[in-house]
């Protein structure tokens, strides 16, 4: 599971249609490049009041500042080879571009793995990675029970 937890101030990222766009960017990168199945992918916003937000132990206003916080369990970048976390990362830059970037926010991102072994949906160790029955849950778009449980 990617679970992305956003973090902004008040004043950006404020309405369900920014929020579906950006989180359907997000789960495209899963979909598309991982294979994942969408349901995997969680994409939570956190907005902050201004002054609850220090950079360098100061307050900085001048500009929206965007964090980005993503736990990786599903996969790792071990998964894909040596240059797969560049690739990903690229992949990542791309995607956040047009709603981060292109805006003139600062912005910073970070992104760590959990074991495998730590994570269960609704109970269920899940399928491994590219296999048959995780293959099954992207088709289907949620957990259904298979025989590794």
């Amino acid at each position: 599971m990617p679970l992305w937890n956003i973090y902004h101030y008040l004043g950006i990222f404020e309405s369900p249609e920014i929020w579906k766009n950006l989180a359907a960017d997000i789960t495209k990168l899963y979909t598309t490049i991982v294979g994942l199945s969408a349901f995997y992918v969680v994409v939570r916003f956190i907005c902050l009041p201004h002054d609850t937000a220090f950079i360098g132990g100061e307050i900085r206003d001048e500009k929206p500042f965007v964090s980005i916080v993503v736990e990786h369990v599903a996969v790792h970048k071990n998964d894909g080879g040596e240059k797969a976390a560049q690739i990903f990362s690229d992949r990542i830059n791309e995607a956040l571009a047009p709603h981060i970037a292109e805006k003139g926010y600062d912005w910073e991102s970070t992104i760590s793995g959990t074991a495998r072994d730590h994570w269960r949906i609704n109970e269920m160790v899940s399928p491994t990675w590219n296999s048959e029955a995780e293959k099954r849950w992207a088709e289907l778009n949620r957990p259904v029970g298979w025989e590794g449980k």
